[in-house]
């Protein structure tokens, strides 16, 4: 079971996690919260900005940092982070909540379901955090989360 297969789960758990959630992108049309594997996709092309979809908001990030395995004997610990990103115009600057919401959502649902792809358990702590800096009209929160996954074992041959 490899890092990128919980990459693959915790995408298509937040998929269906946000499947009714629907917020506006940088051209003003309502779309559903995108679910990306590691960074945002490049845009092509200037060519794009006549599509409505080609904005990546809204969107969440689903980055793998790192792992770590302690001995042989131990489960391996893979830190993930999700970054949620939206788009709000509005000079009252209130953006931040949906960002939030994204965040606090999935917070609720690893608590209550700390189970992933039926393989991989989510630790706590589990923490969250918003942006410092002004980024208007764009917003972002992030949460870091602590994975447990199975321990890959030395193979011995028999003697």
């Amino acid at each position: 079971m490899t890092q990128e297969f919980l990459q693959d789960a915790m995408v298509a758990d937040l998929k269906e996690l946000f499947v009714n959630e629907r917020l506006k992108n940088s051209l003003g049309v309502e779309r559903e919260i995108q679910i990306y594997p590691q960074d945002v996709p490049i845009r092509e092309s200037d060519d794009e900005a006549q599509d409505k979809e080609a904005p990546p908001e809204p969107y969440v990030v689903v980055r793998l940092r790192g792992g770590k395995t302690e001995s042989d004997d131990d489960m391996q610990i893979i830190d993930a982070v999700l970054v949620a990103g939206v788009y709000d115009p509005d000079p009252g600057r209130q953006g931040y909540r949906d960002a939030l919401h994204i965040i606090n959502k999935i917070y609720h649902h690893y608590s209550t379901c700390a189970v992933i792809g039926n393989r991989w358990e989510v630790l706590y702590p589990m923490e969250w955090t918003t942006q410092e800096e002004d980024t208007h009209p764009y917003y972002f929160t992030a949460m870091s989360l602590r994975i447990q996954a199975p321990a890959v074992h030395k193979e011995v041959p028999d003697a």
